[in-house]
């Protein structure tokens, strides 16, 4: 019991930041303040797993190195929901207000193309390497110990992952049945992550299909906006 209190404890204070720090980062409306609550945010989600790891589980580091394979599996759904993604778009776009999304984004800076190119670039390399980091190993293992091997900790680790994703969209403008839309998609696409974690044990193998599905969600992007 302890240890699902603890398992607990750690969902919520690292599930719950990135939506915190979505909140705060579009609310205050300033440049300066938003990147200094994202940049926090992202070495809270870096630094508190390895303290967790360290000095609450007593484990030891780990590059999760791939033994299992799941290369292939890992490209080829990144590349079918890519395909969806796209699909989804040209069925749906419309439905999109450029210019909220373009307010939105203006106080961070990403209207300024070499911006955006910079910023998609630390999202594909950095920051879903981040979110696999936190979203499928930590939480992962965390719902594991709470409610369950299997579908449970997938499922629960999935809708974690989802909510910071449906707060941005509806502050980026998606009226409310395109972001349910693209709610259920996310939460099939942390599913599949998840599951691809479950499957091969490495954070590296959903990264790689996290990653094809970043380049068509940034170019979508880059189209709308500019």
């Amino acid at each position: 019991m302890e240890e699902r209190r603890r398992a607990l404890l750690a969902l919520i204070l690292v599930g719950a930041a990135p939506t915190l720090s979505t909140l705060l980062s579009y609310g205050v409306g300033d440049g300066t303040i938003s990147q200094a609550i994202f940049i926090l945010t992202k070495l809270w989600l870096l630094l508190f797993p390895l303290f967790w790891l360290l000095k609450v589980d007593s484990g030891t580091l780990s590059w999760s190195k791939p033994e299992q394979g799941g290369y292939a599996m890992a490209v080829g759904l990144g590349i079918a929901m890519s395909i969806l993604m796209l699909l989804a778009w040209l069925l749906l776009g419309d439905a999109i207000d450029a210019n909220l999304l373009r307010n939105a984004l203006e106080p961070v800076g990403l209207l300024d193309p070499k911006v955006y190119l910079i910023a998609t670039i630390y999202w594909i390399l950095i920051n879903s390497i981040l979110e696999e980091y936190v979203f499928r190993w930590f939480l992962v293992t965390k719902s594991e110990t709470l409610v369950g091997t299997g579908n449970p900790a997938i499922i629960l680790s999935a809708l974690i992952f989802v909510v910071h994703h449906t707060v941005a969209l509806a502050i980026f403008g998606f009226p409310w049945w395109a972001n349910l839309i693209s709610s259920i998609a996310l939460f099939v696409g942390g599913a599949v992550f998840s599951w691809l974690y479950v499957r091969y044990r490495s954070v590296w193998i959903p990264y790689i299909a996290h990653a094809i599905c970043d380049i068509v969600v940034f170019g979508v992007g880059a189209i709308i906006i500019f």
